[in-house]
């Protein structure tokens, strides 16, 4: 009886870590969205800066990521996890309330700059708080889990910024710093939580935080977040010039891509446990390449017989990528500096994706429809050889240096 109630306590204690990762992941999440919608009127319009230059504005919070993780490594867990919390919520509200009162361009990327490397440290230890929310057995549905709130927070941030930046786009970023406040007495309330989670192993003197099988971890969170740029800027905007799609067919396509990605990633999750992250990963990968490669077909097709079912494939595939990633080549008990690391390699991968992206549609002398049924087939096809590439290397990693 009291090996009883000891089990049931233990479980109800571990599901504790799991709903504050989530709830602290989710509201972490919402200010970044929000500017999705209003990203032209805040920097084309209202400083009137050039497309390409508008591109910076998703892209410069890298420089301010990888500030993060520096610091990160010379305080070297002097810190608890809630006090790089609480600290990344109150200086986040500051500096989106820095780019609300911004007069000039550079201002505002000097702010968004700073911002990415607060909203790196409250996304990092959010998902290490969910990573070591339990047993090693379930660390892949777990991300999923996280990944699933992440994507709702996302999709609840577009829509909030969309309605609240019609009168007035600044209005998106005030938003973003009442969250923050929101957020903060939030942190000072779960501080024991968060705080009691098991200690990560520390790294040997002399030696690299990440572990090998984590580099390739960062190759896959990078290469993901790279395609997913490339879904979120260059595909909108080729499909408007080139085919010119509705607003209706191309929010319903996205829409149902990000309700597949929130739908799949917990039980794709599972099955990673199951089944093993490798397989996972290699059918993610499959899965999401063909979809893309499955856009040329609208050089010869109708893109509204393609473009859904494409979308709606390649957001089932993504589903699995994060948690798959994380099961096969992440430590569950890692510590902040590590998952930082991990998010970095992703926005690094996201901003090649969005620069990468915007200089091939500004300098590739092709029609809009003929680049788009071109490059989206080939970035699939890189996609499949890249990931088969890093499982290979991954396996010949001996088991001893996992």
């Amino acid at each position: 009886m009291i090996l009883e109630v000891s089990d049931k306590t233990t479980q109800i204690r571990s599901k504790h870590p799991l709903a504050v990762g989530c709830l602290l992941l989710g509201l972490a999440a919402i200010p970044d969205a929000l500017i999705v919608p209003v990203l032209h009127d805040l920097t084309v319009v209202r400083f009137g800066v050039s497309q390409s230059a508008a591109h910076l504005l998703m892209a410069v919070n890298l420089l301010g990521a990888i500030l993060a993780v520096g610091l990160l490594y010379i305080f070297k867990r002097r810190f608890p996890s809630s006090v790089l919390l609480l600290a990344s919520a109150v200086l986040s509200a500051l500096f989106l309330a820095g780019m609300a009162i911004s007069t000039t361009w550079w201002a505002m990327l000097a702010f968004r700059c700073l911002e990415g490397g607060a909203d790196l440290v409250l996304l990092s230890v959010s998902f290490r708080l969910i990573a070591g929310a339990g047993k090693r057995e379930r660390y892949g549905g777990r991300m999923g889990g996280g990944f699933t709130v992440m994507m709702v927070a996302l999709a609840l941030g577009v829509g909030l910024g969309g309605f609240i930046g019609r009168e007035s786009p600044v209005a998106v970023l005030w938003t973003g710093v009442v969250i923050m406040a929101v957020l903060t007495p939030i942190v000072v309330i779960v501080r024991h939580t968060v705080d009691n989670m098991p200690a990560s192993p520390f790294p040997k003197p002399h030696s690299c935080p990440l572990i090998p099988r984590e580099w390739l971890g960062a190759g896959f969170l990078a290469i993901d977040r790279g395609l997913a740029a490339l879904v979120a800027t260059s595909l909108p905007l080729l499909l408007a010039s080139g085919f010119n799609i509705g607003k209706m067919t191309l929010g319903l396509a996205l829409g149902g891509m990000f309700l597949a990605l929130a739908s799949f990633s917990a039980p794709v999750g599972i099955l990673a446990d199951r089944h093993g992250g490798e397989k996972i990963r290699l059918i993610s990968s499959l899965l999401c390449g063909f979809a893309l490669a499955g856009l040329g077909l609208m050089a010869w097709l109708p893109p509204i017989v393609v473009l859904p079912p494409c979308l709606l494939v390649y957001g089932a595939g993504a589903a699995g990528l994060m948690p798959s990633a994380f099961s096969v080549a992440v430590r569950s008990d890692a510590s902040n500096l590590v998952f930082s690391s991990l998010q970095t390699a992703g926005q690094a991968g996201f901003a090649v994706g969005v620069l990468g992206g915007a200089w091939i549609v500004s300098a590739v002398a092709l029609p809009a429809g003929t680049l788009l049924s071109i490059m989206f087939p080939i970035a699939g096809v890189l996609f499949i050889i890249v990931n088969f590439v890093l499982l290979g290397v991954l396996r010949k990693i001996p088991i001893s240096v996992r």
